[in-house]
């Protein structure tokens, strides 16, 4: 009865040979993962979890794959790894990103709130093992924006806050002026009684004219009447809304200083977000950086 084989490189090898080469390539793997954790030598874990991202960002080589066959042996144990590994990255994050803060809501997931004052925005997660956040993208666009406008000398909630106050102006003045607007309402509907009683079956077009423009008239005040009947409930739900914003803008004020404080500007903040991977693990010890020899890949 023939073995049966496989083919590789032209060499015709046992399948036995394969399985029990696959399997040493597994242990060495997970030993030499289990030794790494064990020295907690963090630079060594996130090679072996992505070796070509480390080869193409830390050694700098193209066309380095990972070998999928042996990574995935420790998928399951994301989210422990990722615990295990933040303790070091956030004590980093907190030097070079001194305004966030970060709360582990469930092993290995962390959410990351922009700095310590009161009202302050959740701002996205952080992703531990691959090094990197992942912003929540409305806050983010709102934080962009504000660093666009204030190029201009306008906060993020300015306009907003400018059109609000000018319609609560415009109700506060049909507040002041329902008085007038009654004395107003009796002068026109007694010129309209008037006008009425003089028309008749032939009224004349001039008639007519001034019998329509005086009904225009009255239901100009009894829409403005209307209005003014909510408007001080309006006025108040408006002074929520411009609370909020201003709130808001002020936020953004103290996120806009935090990052021109440590980075300089928005641009160098979103470039050291880019390359915080690789700063991250050039920070590490480099007894932990170094390089696996090819047999043990």
């Amino acid at each position: 009865m023939l073995m049966a084989s496989v083919e590789t490189n032209s060499d015709s090898l046992d399948v036995t040979q394969v399985i029990n080469q696959q399997i040493i390539t597994k242990i060495k793997y997970l030993r030499r993962f289990n030794d790494a954790i064990s020295s907690h030598r963090d630079r060594e874990i996130y090679q072996l979890l992505d070796n070509q991202r480390y080869a193409k960002e830390i050694e700098h080589r193209e066309q380095q794959p990972n070998d999928k066959g042996v990574m995935n042996l420790v998928d399951d144990l994301a989210d422990q790894l990722s615990n295990y590994l933040s303790e070091n990255l956030i004590k980093y994050l907190g030097k070079t990103y001194p305004f966030f803060y970060y709360e582990e809501y469930q092993t290995g997931h962390y959410r990351i709130y922009f700095g310590n004052w009161w009202d302050r925005r959740q701002f996205g997660e952080l992703d531990v093992l691959n090094v990197r956040f992942s912003f929540d993208q409305t806050e983010y666009d709102k934080l962009r924006t504000a660093f666009e406008l204030a190029r201009d000398n306008k906060r993020y909630n300015s306009e907003r806050i400018s059109k609000i106050s000018s319609e609560n102006d415009r109700l506060q003045d049909l507040i002041d002026h329902q008085r007038e607007r009654e004395e107003r309402k009796e002068a026109l509907q007694e010129q309209l009684k008037e006008i009425s009683s003089r028309s008749g079956i032939w009224e004349s077009s001039r008639n007519k004219e001034s019998r329509q423009e005086l009904v225009e008239q009255l239901q100009k005040l009894e829409d403005q009447e209307e209005e003014f009947r909510n408007a001080a409930q309006t006025i108040k739900d408006n002074e929520r809304v411009v609370l909020s914003l201003s709130k808001e803008n002020t936020i953004l004020s103290y996120e806009q200083k935090s990052i021109i404080d440590t980075f300089g500007s928005f641009e160098d903040f979103e470039l050291a977000n880019r390359n915080l991977y690789a700063n991250y693990l050039a920070s590490l010890n480099e007894s932990e950086g170094k390089q696996v020899d090819d047999d043990e890949q």
